[in-house]
């Protein structure tokens, strides 16, 4: 399971990189239509926007599963152990409520809006809606293995707190310039 984990996240890597791609060409190519031959491809407009969004939630999903969010931990490293294993345990139930009320509004979105196309490319919208389907669903994935992780001991706490860090980082370069 955990190496068909890891190849959706390779593809959703490699994904997130070719929207990204696929945007810079298309942009760049409009402004140099439009400057250089006084036109344009109109469906390259929608398109980029469409490959900005799909590349923000699927780099989001990476972000999730490779705890690369920001995340504010100094009142968190404060408590002893068991306690913060609890309220990271709270956090994660929360954070899969709401991907569940995201995956629910996506849903009903993408059903909402399959009939209706976009006006340059006339691609069905529930293509555009269904990311967020796609995200909802993964990330809940990624925070119940994260939650069995917490509850279970697996994983192991090492919260430190950033400003803490760079406290004693400034101390260490304050004493190292005082030698």
């Amino acid at each position: 399971m955990k190496k068909l984990f890891d190849l959706l996240f390779v593809v959703l890597k490699v994904f997130s990189a070719g929207c990204l791609a696929a945007m810079v060409i298309m942009v760049f190519g409009n402004v140099v239509l439009r400057y250089a031959f006084n036109s344009g491809i109109t469906v390259s407009e929608e398109l980029s926007s469409w490959g900005l969004t799909w590349m923000t939630y699927t780099a989001g999903l990476i972000a999730l599963r490779e705890h690369g969010h920001l995340g504010f931990d100094a009142l968190l490293t404060k408590f002893p152990a068991w306690l913060q294993r609890v309220l990271l345990a709270i956090a994660y139930m929360l954070m899969i409520g709401i991907m569940w009320l995201f995956l629910d509004g996506s849903w009903q979105q993408t059903q909402i809006n399959l009939g209706n196309v976009a006006p340059a490319s006339g691609i069905s919208m529930g293509a555009l809606y269904g990311v967020g389907v796609v995200f909802s669903v993964i990330a809940i994935l990624i925070l119940l293995g994260d939650l069995y992780d917490i509850v279970t001991g697996r994983a192991v706490l090492t919260l430190k707190s950033e400003a803490a860090e760079a406290l004693a980082e400034a101390q260490r370069h304050h004493l190292d310039e005082n030698r």
